[in-house]
């Protein structure tokens, strides 16, 4: 299973973002979840620095980070972790959507 969850609100700080990423990483850890897309969308893009910041301070947490612009079939890691999914539906697949990471846990 890939969890959506959306880090992105009006008026939020990237540091509350953070806050959100990491609750949302470790409640997928706990509920067994293969994948989690951050959707942080795209702004001013400092959410999206920061997420993608903090993804590279945590490098051998995750089997991989994948941007959303890099999510498709030339991604090994994409394809990699898609073959672990049950459902493989997932409309920012190769669509090279900048607002999104997913994180295969």
């Amino acid at each position: 299973m890939i969890k959506t969850v959306d880090i992105a609100h009006a008026g939020q700080s990237s540091s509350e973002a953070l806050v959100l990423l990491e609750v949302a990483i470790s409640n997928a850890k706990k509920e067994g979840v293969v994948a989690v897309k951050i959707i942080h969308g795209l702004g001013s893009g400092s959410i999206a620095e920061k997420v993608r910041s903090w993804a590279k301070e945590q490098e051998g947490r995750f089997r991989a980070v994948i941007p959303g612009e890099d999510y498709n079939t030339f991604n090994k890691d994409a394809v990699s972790m898609r073959s672990k999914l049950s459902n493989k539906s997932d409309r920012d697949f190769n669509n090279r959507n900048p607002g999104v990471t997913i994180f295969w846990l």
